[in-house]
């Protein structure tokens, strides 16, 4: 019988918060312990490192918007490329599924690097923007 007691559902609500936390922290440092990429093209290499690790944030979360053409499966992370309505192709790592090549796309970047390789992809990135799809 669920219960109407303040002090329950709090101690409730902490425990579904905690257990979320530990999830997402395994599903983060299981993606950063080389994970092999299932897309038959890709083989990965035993071990890469985490692309958000030394990312660094944003005062201001920045918006990103147009159309993908290129999309590279890494493991649990998708690198984007995004060409803009102004022109410029920018490169973006979301956690997950992304929509196919030729899809436009809405991305909120909260991180980015420069000079970032990818040891799972053996590329580099001029400018890397860590984004969720919005």
């Amino acid at each position: 019988m669920p219960t109407t007691d303040p002090a329950v559902a709090r101690a409730h609500a902490g425990r579904h918060s905690l257990a979320l936390a530990l999830a997402l922290a395994f599903a983060i440092n299981l993606a950063g312990c080389g994970v092999a990429d299932a897309s038959p093209q890709h083989q990965a290499p035993a071990a890469a490192a985490n692309p958000f690790a030394g990312a660094q944030p944003s005062k201001q979360p920045q918006a990103l918007a147009g159309r993908i053409e290129e999309r590279l499966v890494a493991g649990s992370y998708v690198y984007l490329a995004v060409r803009g309505d102004d022109g410029e192709l920018r490169w973006a790592v979301v956690m997950g599924a992304a929509p196919p090549v030729g899809a436009d796309v809405a991305l909120t970047s909260t991180a980015r690097r420069t000079d970032f390789h990818s040891p799972r992809l053996g590329r580099d990135f001029a400018e890397l923007h860590f984004a969720v799809i919005r």
